[in-house]
């Protein structure tokens, strides 16, 4: 283990990327321990892959940019400012709702920031908005697309602990709305104090409303027929990828007609490439996770944490101080693989549910999107609107407050979100 160890921090610090490292530095600890042969490093990567849930992962990838190319983030836009556009800031509000949304199409939260960012970013910059609070707003609303169902990160949190994937996509939707809740307080807050061009955008009209989600609704049923289809027992989570994906494709070709046969090889062989990169994430860290749960490093943490924390509440308060510290600086992915066998276990020792402890996971890992130095919708945000992350970081700190604030009631509060899976018999 302390070979293990010590060459994951000496690769981390001259820069060898996440997947690498975790591959080399178990190989590593398998060539310092005679007991372990090294046909194991081959085996271990395969099984890792070899799994139907983990199917689920590229398939929602490869949906998620279908329906971002087949035009729905502009009809989404359009519905949302219809609902939003006669309060005082209501670009703002547009912002989160259109990524709350979009969160449940496309499962990825760089996507979703790219999506809508792309939209509202310039229009708010027409406005007359602050650029670093819209900036930090919209790296804060692309950070729900892990929460709200489907959630690439739920898939690989469920695949890891063993959890039920359907369970965690339940579970996620409480928590998903009240942070955009929360979101939408913090930007009307901020528009009070902003001036004129916070004044309301338009009047509201139902009529509007009705138009544009007529146009939107081709978009907006993706996430209740993943929904409703794996509630009924239609599909499992992983077939229900199968079934986003085919929509994407009709919506795209068919309704909206922005995608032509020829884009097609295109957006096939980006979503290649980014799946790959996780999947090859996944294979070098299940390594890792399997070579420490051998070594029976979890065990030994449960036993310490046992003598030495004593109750499940401040265990609560250890781990989102761990999970929030590892969302600053590591992957989300990576950050599962590599840190979900080890804590996973100590969780279940205190006795807390497994699907609580992945949506405590889920969103402490997406507050890590928007707090530097990793931060990576903060960083997707900052890239459209053109501001530093030393300009906006300061405007972040009221909307890490607010999601901390929800954080806090899914730690504590479980009841108010697991009586959806728990009532639904999922």
């Amino acid at each position: 283990m302390l070979v293990l160890f010590i060459s994951l921090l000496v690769f981390f610090l001259i820069g060898m990327p996440v997947a690498f490292a975790l591959g080399v530095g178990s190989l590593f600890a398998l060539i310092g321990d005679n007991s372990l042969p090294l046909v194991l490093v081959p085996q271990r990567m395969f099984t890792a892959l070899d799994s139907w849930p983990l199917m689920a992962l590229p398939l929602f990838m490869l949906a998620g940019a279908l329906m971002d190319r087949g035009g729905i983030s502009q009809r989404v836009v359009d519905f949302a400012g219809a609902c939003f556009g006669f309060i005082r800031g209501s670009l703002g509000m547009v912002t989160v709702l259109a990524s709350m949304v979009f969160a449940g199409i496309s499962g990825s939260s760089t996507a979703d920031t790219a999506a809508v960012g792309a939209i509202l970013l310039p229009a708010m910059k027409d406005k007359g908005y602050d650029m670093r609070f819209a900036t930090a707003l919209q790296a804060a609303a692309g950070a729900i697309g892990p929460i709200i169902p489907p959630s690439i990160m739920m898939i690989l949190i469920g695949y890891v602990t063993d959890t039920s994937v359907a369970r965690l996509f339940l579970a996620g939707i409480i928590p998903g709305v009240l942070i955009g809740i929360g979101l939408m307080v913090v930007s009307y807050l901020h528009a009070l104090r902003g001036g004129r061009a916070y004044l309301a955008v338009t009047k509201f009209r139902l009529r509007r409303v009705f138009r544009t989600g007529k146009i939107a609704l081709p978009g907006l049923g993706l996430p209740f027929i993943i929904i409703i289809g794996i509630l009924s027992g239609v599909f499992t989570a992983t077939e229900a990828a199968v079934v986003a994906v085919i929509y994407g494709l009709v919506v795209g070709l068919f309704i909206y007609k922005e995608i032509s046969i020829k884009d097609l090889p295109e957006i096939f062989l980006k979503s290649a490439e980014t799946s790959c990169k996780v999947m090859f994430i996944a294979a070098t860290a299940m390594l890792f996770a399997w070579l420490v749960t051998v070594k029976h490093l979890p065990m030994l943490l449960g036993d310490f944490l046992q003598a030495n924390v004593g109750s499940k509440t401040l265990f609560l308060i250890f781990l989102n101080f761990i999970l929030l510290l590892i969302g600053m600086f590591m992957e989300s992915f990576s950050a599962i693989i590599v840190f979900m066998p080890i804590l996973f276990p100590v969780a279940a020792s205190f006795g807390i549910n497994p699907v609580h402890f992945g949506i405590i996971a889920t969103v402490n890992l997406a507050i890590g999107y928007i707090t530097p130095p990793y931060g990576a919708t903060l960083y997707v945000s900052c890239g459209l609107s053109g501001k530093t992350i030393r300009e906006v970081t300061p405007k972040v700190i009221p909307i890490i407050a607010a999601m901390l604030i929800i954080l806090l009631i899914v730690t504590y509060l479980p009841e108010t979100f697991m009586w959806i899976p728990n009532q639904l018999g999922k």
